[in-house]
């Protein structure tokens, strides 16, 4: 390899004539081509949307780069595809990349467009990139992956360049394992770098070892480990980096591609149901080498079948700020380890409803555990910053969320309905100035999904706590007393603590009706929370300090006169229990709700 000379001596032409001396002849010889390895070949720029053109053709487009300082890469046979297409793009034979070399890759009718740019490849069935974002491989003849990139259009960091006409370049090519971090809009005056070094070209090394994400029993022996980046797909197949507690051998480690981000783990006997066991990973190696850091662990149990009301709608966003999108949350409130794979999220509609579904792969939901479910994770984490990221989960389609009012259901892989909520925009605080972007909290897990049950995420949070506990979350309440205030102290001032007040209750007989009404301390009735109103067994109902004339309540004390009137023995009964209105307040929630959907 390197600057050669090629020397002919005694060279006859057709008519005999010998050349004087030697010929001679200068080469640089670049070596022999040969199949690239992992991660040699690397997609280093996406031209996904190209329109409205800025300065480069308008076509969509990617780059390539050989990265390596001295390897000819032979690409003949090489596909470009997106998983789950019918049809690949394939590199044609006497495709080369030379060591550091860029080339422009677009559809075979294309090359002209972009034959300024340097080497090109035209490809047949060049795949349409989504302006969205989409998932791109490249595969050698083998089948085996030799680089993969899940885009986003949150990539470009730009809310101008997101529109059109840019490009997104990969910032450090020794880091090509990185996805949103080390990806950024072009900043190049013609949109793109197509064929050269990226615009954006800088040191941006990823220095951070793997995290387990979670754990979920596929099969009695089989078990997937999600992590939260590639992993090296040679270096995790180790049996032991991994363990079990109580103690189930491990007889092998299968890493799954495209992205490497998973490895499923062998057993030799089966797991037995809804028993929860800790997988601890010793040593988890990513893309990059990073190995070093302390054991991870999480727990799992191979999931049993859920029933209604099992997993209960937590929180819904359902009227998002301008470039949001709506999530809902769901809770695990069972004991028991579950799995969503196969379940629906719908909306009740006239003609019928309207449902996509949430995962197709296997998805564990552990006791007490939250989940977010929305199309565009990043998009909620990055306006909500009490988010954790490992409690969100993609769904490539979205039940269309109306801002009034709608019926939101969960159902299981069988169509059973696991819970059923339906929201108003009425259940939101009266005196927000936006409602836009405000999630709705569910207060307690044990009471029913159900108006009552739910109110506006406190400001002080974001208004929203996706992955997080509720900020208007309330422990249920433990104890027989009949009547029940907590807090006894409440102040209405959207910071997430204590709101508001509730009033908890639980009889020893069915039939009785109540009238609850709120007096303050010069006994002038401030507020009617029920007027002859049949209760339920149990439930609570919760005044947040406004008047029946929706103004705020002054701070002060107030006395709750409770009547209650049991039909079938025809009992009066009366009540007080007090309360305190404190605090400095500014907006609050409006009025009362109840568990059981007072009318």
């Amino acid at each position: 390899m390197g600057n050669n000379t090629l020397e002919a001596r005694n060279i006859t032409d057709a008519n005999g004539i010998v050349a004087a001396g030697p010929l001679t002849a200068a080469f640089v010889n670049q070596g022999f081509a040969v199949v690239p390895a992992f991660n040699q070949v690397l997609i280093t720029e996406i031209m996904a949307d190209d329109t409205p053109v800025v300065g480069l053709p308008a076509s969509e487009y990617i780059e390539i780069h050989n990265p390596t300082a001295s390897t000819v890469l032979d690409l003949a046979g090489l596909r470009l595809l997106k998983p789950g297409s019918a049809t690949a793009a394939v590199f044609l034979a006497g495709a080369v990349l030379l060591p550091g070399e860029y080339a422009v890759v677009c559809g075979s009718t294309r090359v002209s467009q972009f034959a300024a740019f340097g080497k090109v490849f035209g490809l047949t069935n060049f795949p349409s990139l989504s302006n969205a974002g989409d998932q791109l491989v490249l595969r050698a003849r083998n089948g085996q992956t030799l680089f993969e990139i899940t885009y986003s259009d949150t990539w470009y960091k730009d809310l101008r360049k997101k529109e059109g006409g840019w490009s997104l370049e990969m910032v450090d090519a020794a880091n090509p394992c990185a996805g949103s971090s080390n990806w950024t809009a072009s900043t190049n005056d013609s949109g793109g770098t197509p064929g050269r070094v990226n615009a954006v070209r800088t040191t941006n090394p990823d220095r951070t070892a793997p995290t387990l994400q979670r754990a979920v029993a596929l099969t009695p022996t089989t078990v997937r480990l999600v992590f939260g980046e590639k992993l090296d797909s040679l270096a995790n197949t180790n049996v032991g980096l991994y363990a079990l507690t109580p103690a189930v051998p491990i007889t092998r480690i299968v890493p799954q591609g495209p992205d490497f981000r998973a490895v499923d783990l062998l057993l030799a006997t089966n797991l037995p149901p809804n028993q929860p066991l800790t997988v601890a990973v010793h040593r988890a190696t990513d893309c990059a080498g990073n190995g070093a850091g302390p054991i991870t662990s999480t727990a799992f149990a191979l999931p049993i079948a859920a029933t209604a009301g099992d997993v209960v709608i937590n929180e819904i966003l359902f009227n998002p700020r301008t470039g949001g999108v709506d999530f809902v949350e769901l809770l695990n409130r069972s004991a028991n380890y579950l799995d969503v794979q196969g379940w629906q999220l719908g909306v009740e509609q006239a003609a019928g409803l309207s449902a996509s579904p949430i995962s197709a792969e296997p998805y564990g939901l552990a006791p007490g555990q939250l989940l977010v479910l929305t199309t565009r994770p990043d998009v909620v984490q990055s306006e909500y910053p009490t988010h954790d990221p490992a409690a969100f989960l993609t769904m490539a389609s979205f039940p269309s969320l109306p801002d009034d009012a709608a019926t939101v259901v969960v159902l299981d892989a069988k169509g059973q309905t696991i819970d059923r909520f339906s929201y108003d925009e009425k259940l939101h605080l009266p005196l927000l100035s936006d409602r836009n972007g405000v999630s709705l909290e569910r207060i307690r897990a044990a009471e029913p999904s159900v108006g009552g049950n739910f109110h506006s995420a406190a400001s002080a949070v974001g208004y929203g706590t996706p992955g997080r506990p509720n900020s208007q979350y309330q422990a249920d309440p433990t104890g027989a007393k009949l009547f029940q205030i907590e807090p006894e102290i409440f102040t209405p001032d959207e910071d997430g603590q204590q709101d508001f007040t509730t009033l908890t209750y639980r009889f020893d007989y069915p039939g009785y009706a109540a009238s609850i009404t709120v007096y303050d301390a010069q006994g002038r009735l401030t507020r009617r929370l029920l007027r002859n109103e049949t209760l339920p067994n149990s439930g609570f109902l919760r005044w947040d300090g406004l008047t029946d004339q929706g103004r705020k309540a002054a701070i002060g004390p107030y006395v709750l006169l409770i009547e209650l009137y049991r039909v079938a023995g025809g009992e009066t009964h009366t009540y007080k229990r007090n309360v305190v209105l404190g605090g400095d307040f500014s907006s609050f929630s409006r009025g009362v709700y109840s568990t059981h959907e007072v009318r």
